[in-house]
């Protein structure tokens, strides 16, 4: 079931933030008697600390301390998680920032169509409860007015001092059977897309992310030039991250957008190169540091190929992966592999002199192509998560719009 959540920001209030700071707290109780007692189990860490939660907190609600608690339950299974795939060394988690649960007996959530309001109480009977008014942008209302009509149900919002997230859970689209391909090759500087069908190619310019990569780095090196203090250095940091990541994810998904919207006409099927572990590959084998630093810094593909997944998923589009070794060496006439490629342009004995992005946009195809002819009977349609969707060869994973891998037959 895909879920989309709409995240709110809203100025700092007191009563919100006494309410955070206590749920902080008994977040942060559950996650040191998890780990102390060695408890997974959310109901027996409820159990062994509400009676002591209560007593320290009186006048608060009760599914606040619940809520609190299983957020910090929360907490613990992704610690251990990231723990047991090594990617961190760290004996308990950094909790920088607290956040709560809102449980569903508290909240009230009304949208007229303009504003969205949102009402919770603190306190057992709480004769001011805290309201939240938001006017939402145009995309945010068709989601809440999809939601208002019945078709899709609201998660449990998360709370933090100054932002509330409303998970919003749409009913599964079973992709359609394509009838045709687009291949897509994801270059530094653009997108080469080309449709199977009508041999359209059609090109996009990437270029701004990249350039709002860059800016923003700059920007960070100003901020922080003269500064000592390495809190107020990170300050700065943390600031134009967040802004970097915001421009660059809106460009990807209007980019994203505008291909599943070219798929769908069509009744195609996107194919792109499984490029998952690619920025280590680049991070051990390229010899420039200048190139090693541009590719690993300032080209955020595996954003645009996160994105598109989603957005494929949710309005059903089906979505291929497939091998991303020698797209762009291999001629699309005669299938000679070309050993050494110099410049942007393929140059085969057969005659052929095409630019190096058209030819790996062609293979692209042709091998998702190729996928799409051969699948099994049975085993769904491409792009269906039950399915496979994409692979290296015979034996190889494949993967679903997800991005898991998948058992072949």
């Amino acid at each position: 079931m895909p879920t989309i959540c709409l995240r709110f920001r809203f100025p700092e209030q007191t009563k919100v933030r006494r309410l955070l700071e206590a749920c902080g707290s008994i977040l942060r109780q559950a996650v040191d008697y998890a780990l102390d007692h060695h408890k997974t189990a959310t109901f027996s860490i409820i159990q062994a600390l509400y009676a002591s939660c209560r007593a320290q907190y009186p006048d608060l609600h009760s599914a606040w301390i619940q809520s609190a608690v299983r957020a910090g339950a929360a907490v613990v299974h992704s610690f251990r998680n990231r723990q047991r795939r090594g990617k961190t060394q760290a004996e308990r988690p950094a909790l920088r920032r607290p956040f709560v649960y809102i449980h569903k007996s508290l909240l009230k959530v009304d949208w007229d169509g303009e504003r969205l309001t949102v009402t919770f109480p603190v306190t057992p009977r709480d004769p001011e409860p805290v309201v939240l008014s938001f006017r939402p942008h145009h995309g945010y209302a068709r989601l809440l007015d999809a939601w208002k009509s019945g078709k899709a149900t609201m998660g449990e919002p998360t709370l933090t001092p100054n932002s509330i997230s409303i998970p919003l859970k749409f009913p599964k689209v079973q992709p359609y059977s394509p009838k045709a391909v687009i291949g897509i090759d994801s270059n530094e500087t653009n997108l080469t897309a080309y449709d199977e069908a009508s041999q359209e190619f059609r090109v996009v310019d990437t270029g701004y992310a990249a350039r709002v990569s860059r800016d923003h780095e700059r920007r960070v090196r100003r901020g922080q030039r003269g500064k000592q203090n390495p809190r107020v250095r990170r300050k700065v940091a943390a600031r134009h991250g967040r802004l970097r990541r915001e421009k660059v994810a809106t460009f990807w998904q209007g980019v994203a957008l505008a291909l599943i919207a070219w798929a769908a006409s069509l009744g195609a099927a996107l194919v792109l190169e499984d490029l998952k572990g690619m920025k280590g590959r680049l991070a051990r084998q390229a010899k420039s540091r200048r190139l090693r630093r541009r590719l690993l810094n300032f080209w955020s593909v595996m954003t645009f190929h996160r994105i598109l997944a989603s957005k494929a998923a949710f309005y059903g589009v089906p979505l291929i992966f497939v091998d991303p070794r020698d797209t762009s060496r291999t001629c699309p006439v005669c299938g000679r592999v070309e050993e050494k490629l110099r410049g942007q342009v393929l140059a085969c004995p057969c005659g052929l002199r095409m630019g190096r992005h058209e030819v790996a946009a062609v293979e692209i195809a042709r091998r998702g192509m190729g996928l799409l002819g051969g699948l099994p009977p049975g085993q769904g349609s491409v792009g269906d998560p039950r399915g496979p969707s994409s692979g290296r060869g015979r034996g190889a994973p494949v993967r679903g719009h997800d991005g898991n891998a998948q058992a072949t037959a």
